[in-house]
């Protein structure tokens, strides 16, 4: 590898926590459109809606907890993608097989996830907080501590992880499909079209294919996690028994 761990893993999560910042408004007008069942609009209607009856600010609830998340999650997520690579003997992009990639991806996505599940809860309680008087993430915090009457201190703390296997089951998804697709994207395109990282324009044309298909794959694949993420964690306790039930 041509830059170290910690090199990798703080360049993620900088480059994320920036990225969240410019889309966290288009994930709360998701996140309202999932936990409404009788409001079925569309996303810039329903963003249009909140803002008017919330306030604008109010696209940007959970902020706090989506940076945190982006700087732990995103962090592991890329920055271990390189080293389960290499740990699977698939460190070399062109001759990697492809399966190899998705595993790389998966473990990488699944063990970072399972680390910033707290965040992801607190995140998705902040955007599906209605009204202008919402609670702060403090606020939020507390309430998960003392959910279901938690009688100690584990239990509390396991309350943070409430819809766990649910997160992992969709970053799993979302890491096997976004790392190995755009990787295998670019070697296709290489091989192909014979476009080169040495050259800037053919450099960026790769990047930029990469990343408009890797988009795609990621929504259609990951779609059906996304929803039942935040519906587990945005319900009341018990309501749901995981996220297979929740799927049904």
């Amino acid at each position: 590898m041509s830059d170290s761990l910690s090199v990798q893993l703080s360049l993620s999560g900088i480059s994320c926590f920036f990225a969240q910042l410019t889309v966290h408004w288009i994930e709360t007008a998701m996140v309202r459109q999932q936990i409404s069942s009788t409001n079925q609009v569309g996303f810039l209607t329903m963003a249009l809606q909140v803002a008017r009856n919330d306030g604008a600010g109010a696209l940007y609830r959970g902020i706090e907890a989506a940076s945190l998340r982006e700087l732990s999650y995103s962090s592991l997520r890329f920055g271990l993608y390189e080293p389960f690579k290499e740990l699977l003997g698939a460190g070399d992009p062109v001759t990697a097989p492809f399966y190899k990639k998705v595993m790389a991806g998966l473990g990488a996505g699944a063990l970072a996830a399972a680390v910033a599940s707290p965040t992801d809860l607190l995140k998705i309680k902040a955007q599906s907080d209605v009204g202008k008087s919402p609670k702060s993430i403090t606020r939020h915090a507390l309430d998960v501590w003392k959910d279901g009457g938690a009688k100690t201190p584990l239990a509390s703390i396991g309350n943070f992880y409430r819809g766990v296997s649910t997160t992992v089951t969709r970053a799993a998804v979302i890491g096997a499909t976004k790392m190995s697709t755009y990787d295998q994207t670019k070697t296709v395109l290489r091989s192909r079209m014979n476009l080169r990282d040495e050259v800037p324009l053919e450099r960026y044309t790769l990047q930029l294919c990469a990343s408009v298909a890797t988009g795609l794959a990621l929504a259609v694949t990951s779609s059906p996690a996304t929803n039942a993420r935040t519906l587990l964690m945005a319900s009341e306790a018990g309501k749901y028994r995981g996220i297979l039930h929740c799927i049904v």
